[in-house]
């Protein structure tokens, strides 16, 4: 009797999981890691954008601290002139942090992924 009730569920079993069914699992798990391989591709791209944009950013920053230093030490710079070159300088800093955090994010994605 036990043989017969292992008989009916290994053919229940082999029914439940037939080779077409088995097959679509293989197919859509491959499509998903076709889809990942492709966010990976664009997030590599990402990267060298958000580097390039870093770069921009800390050179045009650089220039802003020397275009202010020497002004600023020959006196051509008014209260008013030193508040808005400042303010100006740290908004500039805030984007250089806000690049670094995405670039860090889009890394640690990347690393992760492959």
């Amino acid at each position: 009797m036990k043989k017969l009730i292992y008989a009916f569920i290994l053919l229940g079993g082999l029914i439940y999981l037939s080779p077409s069914e088995v097959m679509a699992q293989v197919v859509s798990t491959s499509t998903a890691d076709a889809k990942t391989q492709e966010k990976i591709k664009k997030s590599k791209v990402q990267l060298e954008k958000y580097k390039e944009d870093h770069r921009k950013a800390v050179e045009k920053l650089a220039k802003a601290r020397a275009d202010y230093d020497k002004k600023n030490s020959a006196g051509k710079l008014s209260p008013n002139d030193v508040e808005k070159i400042t303010k100006k300088m740290s908004k500039q800093s805030n984007s250089i942090e806000k690049l670094d955090k995405k670039m860090r994010k889009l890394a640690e994605y990347i690393k992760k992924n492959t």
